[in-house]
């Protein structure tokens, strides 16, 4: 129900693993201000949803979405396609650590482009949650079966203690997991921060994609051009892939991945990434780089995740001036001893000074509509690598964000 209201869909199927089979146990459709929602335990059929997709989605646990399955698409000869004629699909894999535990299907049969990658982000979300729950509740039902066969076997007793040990021991993991992924995500918090942070690669993807599309279909192919599009569209979806490990690995606080690299040149590649959307917002971005700094140690791509999200902050408080120019600059120095600096400026609208350290704090934003997310993650990377980030008023208009780390 919860899915259905989030991803404006019509209709959607829980399906869950039972060994070898899958089994629809779940069927929603959305009503007049209402959402009817019918358990059931029945096989899984094409007339359910279409086969070859469901399958694609199983070999892969990747995530489909049809923006329009009445247009051509790998999946139009499907004879569900065929026959329903849905809009807007979608096809998401619950997967709890590397097992899939089950699928979500939805479907519009009205619009197209239902399923946005912003609704994706959030569906994602809540499907690992109820990867986990699912499992959850799985493991309960385990401990119920184990005592009942404790009551009626006592000459197996030895062996059913020690299995129920090791269940109690998986419910507990369970738990906690459970309990830290709903303590960050609340409000979707964390769906909309890893959005955030890959907005900018998959705006290059979809941009080279279509570029790609255009020089394939001319007359005389550019085979050149197409692979150059090809090239940066494989670089940017492995830059996103790596933000979004990142971001996982820091909720699970695992360690960082450090590697000696050129803080200029890591910032250069950020600021290749946000030009289009410094463009759309008329904002001068430039770059002054100190040519005197050493090779720094950290994670590189949570060090550039920091920087992304300074360098988007500035943009957005530069959206609404139109008095002055909106420039942003980043800058590297050396700082004292072995630290290095690096300043994000801009001539935006500024804060209040009295509220500096409320601005890391998460879930504190000023923003409408707002998550205030994205500097208390910020922090959170910088002072992992034994640094610190804080916010200064500039003398004149806008603010200065600048963080430190040891080299």
């Amino acid at each position: 129900m919860i899915a259905l209201e989030h991803a404006s869909a019509e209709r959607g199927l829980l399906i869950l693993s039972h060994g070898e089979e899958l089994r629809i146990v779940a069927e929603a459709r959305t009503g007049r201000d209402v959402v009817d929602v019918q358990m059931q335990d029945a096989s899984v059929t094409p007339s359910d949803l279409p086969d070859s997709l469901l399958h694609y989605v199983i070999r892969t646990q990747e995530s489909v979405i049809l923006d329009d399955a009445s247009t051509q698409n790998p999946f139009s000869q499907d004879e569900y396609v065929r026959q329903r004629r849905p809009r807007s699909v979608l096809c998401l894999p619950l997967v709890k650590q590397v097992n899939m535990v089950g699928i979500l299907y939805l479907e519009n049969s009205l619009a197209p482009r239902v399923f946005t990658a912003k609704r994706l982000a959030m569906l994602e979300l809540l499907a690992s949650q109820a990867a986990i729950s699912l499992d959850h509740a799985r493991l309960y039902a385990d401990l119920g079966r184990l005592n009942a066969e404790l009551t009626q076997e006592n000459s197996d007793r030895r062996k059913a203690e020690e299995e129920l040990r090791q269940k109690e021991i998986s419910l507990r993991e369970a738990q906690t997991e459970l309990a830290h992924v709903s303590r960050v995500t609340t409000m979707g918090e964390l769906a909309a921060s890893i959005a955030h942070e890959v907005k900018q690669p998959l705006a290059g993807i979809v941009t080279n994609a279509n570029a790609s599309l255009r020089w394939l279909a001319s007359e005389l192919p550019n085979l050149k051009e197409a692979r150059e599009a090809i090239g940066r569209i494989i670089r940017d979806g492995n830059r996103a892939n790596d933000v979004v490990t990142r971001m996982r690995a820091l909720f699970k606080k695992a360690y960082t991945a450090k590697e000696r690299f050129d803080i200029n040149d890591a910032i250069e590649e950020v600021a290749i990434l946000t030009q289009r959307e410094a463009r759309r917002n008329q904002v001068a971005l430039r770059i002054e780089p100190a040519a005197d700094l050493p090779t720094v140690t950290g994670d590189r791509v949570q060090l550039q995740q920091v920087v992304m999200n300074l360098i988007l902050n500035g943009i957005e408080a530069m959206s609404t001036i139109e008095d002055r120019e909106r420039d942003l600059v980043i800058r590297t120095q050396r700082g004292e001893g072995d630290e290095v600096r690096v300043a994000v400026q801009d001539s935006g609208i500024g804060f209040d000074p009295r509220s500096a350290e409320r601005m890391f704090d998460a879930f504190h934003t000023t923003k409408p509509g707002g998550l205030g997310m994205g500097l208390s993650i910020s922090r959170s990377i910088v002072e992992s690598h034994g640094g610190r980030l804080w916010a200064v008023p500039n003398d004149g208009p806008g603010a200065t964000f600048q963080f430190t780390f040891h080299t």
